[in-house]
């Protein structure tokens, strides 16, 4: 193997030649070191256009990383205040539901069947920048979007109850059915006007002239239009739940059967038809088909709602 290499130096102007004889370990040590400076100066043009980790601050990657971890620690403080917003949502669905005389959500149901109160929350117990923040962080989404949607049917719930209570007691007859006019006979015995025998007097008169506006006492249907012997020209309008109103000595009906009627709606004229001395209206307020006295029922004295 050759040991040296002679390199010979001629120049044109007839001087004299020169002769350098280079070891071979010495030129092979500058070709390799040629080489490898090459080789680096490639790696830093590639880093600078792909971005590496010499670079300023990191590679694009590890730059990309720092901002992903910031959003996700930012997106985890906007999740732990999501969470005690709808903690006390929650509560202020507790104080609705007692006001109301309703139980409150089983603290087992509103967390979503996630195993206890202990887990919610499970991003606060990692590091943020740690993959298993990520993970947690996701799971708690998960978490209160399925307690958003429980205790979403929860208000819907109270609002069915607000409903149906609305419903109950706009069907329930709780006004006069007069504007005007004195209580002339109450309910229960009393001396028959026209035999002065002792009889059960199954409603209660008001004593008003004939024309006076009779009111239905609530939300209801027309189910009877009757020329009674007794009762005279009489409305019975159905409330449902068992009950029902009836106006008798009437001058003039302002419904007709099967009607629909609201509470406060002129259904009639009060007059002196039927079984009666004296213009008047009575009134009667049924249960289950029996007869109870109207009067516990009128909260107040007719007003528009």
């Amino acid at each position: 193997m050759r040991k040296t290499f002679r390199f010979l130096y001629l120049p044109d102007d007839h001087e004299q030649s020169r002769e350098l004889n280079v070891p071979t370990w010495l030129l092979g040590l500058v070709g390799t070191a040629a080489l490898g400076t090459v080789l680096l100066a490639v790696f830093y043009v590639v880093g600078l256009s792909e971005g590496t980790s010499w670079k300023p601050g990191g590679s694009r990657l590890q730059q990309e990383n720092a901002e992903l971890a910031r959003q996700v620690e930012h997106l985890g403080s906007k999740v732990a205040m999501l969470r005690e917003n709808l903690a006390e949502s929650y509560r202020l669905q507790e104080l609705v539901s007692v006001a109301m005389g309703l139980d409150p959500m089983d603290p087992d149901v509103r967390e979503a069947g996630v195993g206890g109160r202990g887990l919610v929350g499970r991003a606060s117990q990692e590091t943020p920048g740690d993959g298993r923040f990520a993970v947690a962080l996701d799971r708690d989404i998960d978490t209160i979007l399925r307690q958003a949607r429980i205790q979403h049917e929860g208000y819907q719930a109270l609002l069915d109850t607000l409903v149906r209570r609305e419903q109950t007691l706009d069907h329930l007859p709780s006004i006069r059915p007069v504007d005007t006019g004195w209580l002339s006979s109450g309910y229960g015995y009393r001396h028959d006007p026209f035999t002065n025998v002792k009889r059960f007097h199954h409603g209660v008169d008001y004593s008003v002239p004939t024309g006076t506006q009779v009111r239905a006492t609530a939300d209801g249907v027309v189910t009877a239009l009757k020329r009674d012997r007794g009762y005279g020209l009489m409305v019975r309008v159905d409330h449902g739940n068992g009950l029902s109103t009836v106006y008798a000595h009437l001058s003039e009906w302002r419904v007709k059967t099967g009607q629909k009627v609201r509470r406060g709606q002129t259904i009639a004229l009060s007059g002196n038809t039927g079984r009666s001395t004296a213009p008047h209206l009575h009134y009667e307020v049924h249960v289950q088909s029996r007869h109870v006295n109207p009067l516990p029922y009128v909260l107040d004295n007719y007003a528009l709602r």
